[in-house]
C-alpha cells in the first residue's frame, strides 16, 4: 500500500473516530433520566402523549417511575399519577426502563406532565413536558 493511500485511510479513520466521539457527547444524557415526547392533540377524545426513555445515569425500575395527569376516566375527566409499569403492557414493576416507550392519554387543558422518581420516602421530578400550542 502506498504511503499516500495509507495517510488518506488514517486521516479518514481519525475523522470518523472524532465524529463518533462528538456524536456520543451530543446524545449522552447526563441527567438521572432523559425522555423524548411526541404529542398528538384531539378535539373530541383524550390527547395522546408518547413518552420514550432516551437515556440517563440511573437504572430506573418501572414501578418507581410515575407519570402525572394521565386520564383514567374520560367521561368523568378523572386523572391520576400512575407508574410506568401500570402504563406499559409488558413490564413488571421490577423491570428496568431502558429505551422503552409508553402512550398516555391526557385531558384537554392539561399543560404540564411530570415524570417522577420515587424511592423510599423521597420523590423528585426527573423530567417534565410542557404543552406548546405551536405543536401541530
Amino acid at each position: 500500500m502506498s504511503l499516500r493511500r495509507r495517510a488518506i485511510l488514517l486521516g479518514g479513520a481519525a475523522v470518523a473516530g472524532f465524529g463518533a466521539i462528538s456524536y456520543h457527547q451530543l446524545t449522552t444524557c447526563n441527567e438521572i433520566a432523559c425522555f423524548s415526547f411526541e404529542y398528538q392533540g384531539a378535539d373530541d377524545a383524550p390527547n395522546v402523549l408518547d413518552i420514550q426513555h432516551s437515556g440517563g445515569q440511573e437504572q430506573l425500575p418501572a414501578g418507581d417511575v410515575y407519570v402525572s395527569e394521565v386520564v383514567v376516566d374520560w367521561e368523568s375527566r378523572e386523572t391520576d399519577t400512575l407508574t410506568w409499569a401500570a402504563l406499559a403492557d409488558d413490564m413488571e414493576p421490577s423491570d428496568t426502563i431502558d429505551g422503552d416507550e409508553i402512550r398516555v392519554r391526557l385531558m384537554t387543558g392539561r399543560d404540564i406532565v411530570t415524570i417522577l422518581w420515587r424511592q423510599d420516602d423521597d420523590e423528585q421530578v426527573i423530567e417534565a413536558w410542557v404543552y406548546d400550542d405551536d405543536v401541530s
